[in-house]
């Protein structure tokens, strides 16, 4: 009867881990949204010393978020990529 295992235990219900990220991008946009709908006047704007004109804020605001999105999520892809690359050649 020694050598008889015992049935183990059924392994303990893995607790769902808060995906913290998601929360974080949900605040985001949420203070984003509030920030845009507050500011709807229409502002006057320079692009690149050749073009003056007028659109409403909102639009500019949007417009910068999305660019820094952008950014914020290359930039890291492009920097592994580059270490990657850099070793593969032995320069690192």
């Amino acid at each position: 009867m020694a050598d008889r295992k015992t049935p183990s235990s059924p392994p303990p219900a893995a607790k769902k881990e808060v995906q913290w990220k998601w929360w974080a991008f949900g605040v985001a946009v949420l203070l984003l949204l509030i920030v845009v709908l507050q500011n709807s006047q229409d502002v006057e704007f320079k692009i690149l010393f050749l073009v003056d004109t007028s659109a409403p804020l909102f639009l500019l605001l949007l417009f910068a978020a999305a660019i820094g999105a952008i950014i914020g999520y290359t930039a890291p892809i492009l920097r592994r990529h580059r270490h990657k690359t850099r070793k593969e050649y032995g320069k690192d």
